[in-house]
């Protein structure tokens, strides 16, 4: 999705270049980073489009691996390894509001573990354009 965005990014209208920004951060998935390490970088290119910072926080996996941290013998070693890497990003005070997910299994362990409902970084990219101006979405799925 952020590759094709990114080809997109010269027929964005105008005004959908200057959103407010409140500092997004990224947690990519595991496997992304390693199968498509310029995943990350795109979806800073894409963000910055929009006049939005999404930094890149450095983590391992999230524990859950698809269905993996769902079958009852993982169940333990999932919460383990969620607890070693993303626990205490996802728990920071800090990173309230300000963190996105790539990975669905990643936003379920986060959600399963912390209690806390990370977006997709298209989730987010499309509130900030419907919360700055409504009008933006209306002229953005218009081809050159």
């Amino acid at each position: 999705l952020q590759e094709w965005l990114a080809t997109r990014l010269d027929s964005l209208p105008q005004g959908a270049r200057h959103l407010a920004d409140p500092g997004f951060k990224l947690l990519s998935h595991c496997t992304e980073k390693t199968n498509a390490p310029a995943s990350p970088k795109t979806w800073q290119q894409v963000f910055a489009a929009f006049g939005l910072t999404l930094s890149l926080v450095e983590t391992g996996c999230c524990g859950m691996s698809g269905t993996y941290g769902h079958e009852t013998r993982n169940a333990a070693t999932s919460k383990t390894i969620y607890a070693q890497s993303w626990q205490p990003k996802v728990e920071a005070p800090e990173n309230a509001g300000r963190l996105l997910a790539t990975g669905y299994s990643c936003r379920s362990q986060v959600k399963r573990f912390s209690c806390h409902t990370l977006q997709h970084p298209l989730q987010a990219l499309l509130a900030q354009l419907k919360t700055t101006s409504p009008s933006h979405l209306n002229n953005m799925h218009r081809e050159p």
